[in-house]
């Protein structure tokens, strides 16, 4: 019955009636406004339209698309084509179609360094694990990733983030091109447009890191992708993620050599 439901919301949305306002009844996964983060699981994973669900475009610690049944993969902040009531930054059980097999280039912000400056504790999620700034030990201005209001859900609010700062959206780029795309900041309150702190990263039974892939991008900024696997009985935030994912920006400097 669940699935049929799930159905009749995409053909809805086929026929141009748009997503619905409310969860179809009997859905299980109904975003982190409903159910929190992370409703689908390897252990219970969602089918077409159901989230959130933790893959491997949230960078990394992730569960990859084990999250999702079959063939589905885990979209990125795609929720909302699905369901109204879902929150903008969950990510939902899609068709593989819905990503491109070809990753655009980073937007690296004029004068933001590719490497983090020497002493910085909190680098985000390719160096610390999403949360590394926690309100037991809150961050600075330009160090991430905090967990503000902003990801909905539980979250620190602004307690991540030393004195008058806030927790930022998405917007650690402009403080270095080494943090992931969905790195949120520590930021002064002018420049960003009730919570319960859960545990923060641990590093349990991971298996080694695999070599650095190749620059994804022939000419000018790419990424470069590690990954490992968890081995052992619990590794992430609460022991249950099996893949953590680090990127580096790269840059590619044949783009002069017409011969080859």
């Amino acid at each position: 019955m669940k699935v049929f439901l799930l159905l009749l919301s995409v053909a809805a949305l086929s026929c141009g009636q748009g997503p619905p306002a409310e969860p179809p009844g009997g859905q299980r996964c109904s975003g982190r406004n409903f159910e929190g983060r992370r409703c689908c699981t390897p252990e219970q994973p969602c089918g077409l339209g159901e989230g959130d669900c933790d893959g491997p475009l949230d960078g990394g610690v992730n569960d990859g698309h084990a999250g999702c049944q079959g063939e589905l993969v885990c979209g990125s902040n795609n929720c909302k084509k699905f369901g109204l009531y879902f929150h903008e930054k969950d990510d939902c059980c899609d068709e593989p179609s819905s990503i491109p097999a070809v990753r655009p280039p980073p937007v690296i912000v004029p004068g933001a360094p590719l490497e983090p400056p020497t002493g910085q504790r909190c680098r985000g999620r390719n160096f610390n694990g999403r949360r590394c700034c926690t309100p037991e030990q809150p961050c600075g201005e330009g160090e991430g990733d905090c967990d503000g209001r902003g990801d909905g859900g539980l979250n620190d609010g602004d307690r991540g983030c030393r004195g008058a700062l806030v927790c930022g959206s998405n917007n650690c780029a402009q403080f270095g091109a080494y943090y992931h795309e969905k790195d949120d900041c520590c930021e002064k309150p002018a420049t960003v447009s009730a919570a319960n702190p859960g545990p923060r990263q641990q590093s349990q039974g991971w298996g080694q890191w695999t070599q650095w892939g190749p620059c994804s991008a022939a000419c000018g900024p790419g990424y470069k992708v590690r990954t490992r696997k968890c081995v052992g009985s619990k590794c992430g935030s609460a022991g249950f993620h099996s893949e953590d994912l680090q990127e580096r920006i790269c840059i590619a400097q044949d783009c002069n050599d017409v011969f080859n």
